[in-house]
């Protein structure tokens, strides 16, 4: 068998002069009793469902290798997602990059749709070895229907808890825009038992310095301001009107 025998007109006369090319008398011998044509036209029936993308993606894999691949091998290289291990390993990246919002490398959309199946929690959550029967099962489901819808667009990725990338404005808009301004209004205030415990102290006869009393009399302020703007005014501490309500209802 010469390569020059034939041109490349077809896939399989195109595989079988390029691993001459690349192997050289280590193919020649592997397929030694055949012509050339008798070659070519089993390659041609062999590589019938591939295209030629598919076929050069498998003689480029062959470049890793230091002897010719039999033809189911080189069937593998050039679709590597019919390797359930290899289909996995691609569907773990894939899945993974879907989760930050990335489309993900797929080789092929059965690919894709067996992650699905078998569920991206299962999927990224599992090791191989133990989804490995489902894994298999399911995606020669998938490789068997012969056509696939296409691969939709991620979902938007959402940030990590504690990483929103949300300013505190914006945050405060979407709170306002869900009717929970009382929320703001009390987001942020310290927690005010310390007063009740001091005015207990006091009652029993202890003395506060001079700052834990400015600090008492500030924050029973800011409480009676609380106060009066949940009764529904907009007034201060000294609010005559809280103060006649309050003595309504004390009276």
């Amino acid at each position: 068998m010469q390569p020059t025998d034939m041109q490349p007109t077809s896939l399989g006369a195109l595989v079988v002069n390029e691993m001459w090319l690349m192997y050289g008398s280590k193919f020649a011998q592997q397929w030694q009793g055949l012509t050339a044509r008798e070659l070519k036209d089993a390659w041609n029936q062999k590589l019938e469902g591939l295209n030629e993308s598919q076929v050069r993606r498998g003689l480029v894999a062959c470049l890793t290798q230091e002897w010719p691949p039999t033809l189911p091998q080189f069937i593998k290289l050039c679709c590597p997602w019919t390797v359930p291990e290899v289909a996995y390993h691609e569907a773990v990246r894939g899945m993974t990059a879907r989760r930050q919002g990335e489309q993900g490398a797929w080789s092929h959309p059965a690919v894709y749709w067996a992650a699905v199946g078998v569920s991206t929690v299962d999927l990224l959550g599992c090791t191989y070895g133990a989804i490995k029967t489902r894994w298999e099962k399911t995606l020669s489901d998938e490789l068997a229907k012969g056509s696939w819808p296409a691969i939709p667009q991620p979902r938007t990725a959402l940030p990590a808890p504690g990483r929103t990338l949300a300013t505190r404005a914006e945050a405060e808009a979407a709170l306002k825009s869900m009717g929970a301004e009382k929320l703001l209004r009390q987001q942020g205030r310290p927690h005010r038992s310390w007063i009740a415990k001091w005015e207990a102290r006091i009652a029993r006869g202890d003395h506060p310095s001079q700052g834990i009393a400015q600090m008492i009399t500030r924050a029973k302020g800011e409480r009676e301001e609380t106060v009066c703007a949940i009764k529904g005014t907009a007034h201060g501490k000294q609010c005559k009107h809280c103060e006649a309500d309050d003595a309504k209802v004390d009276g």
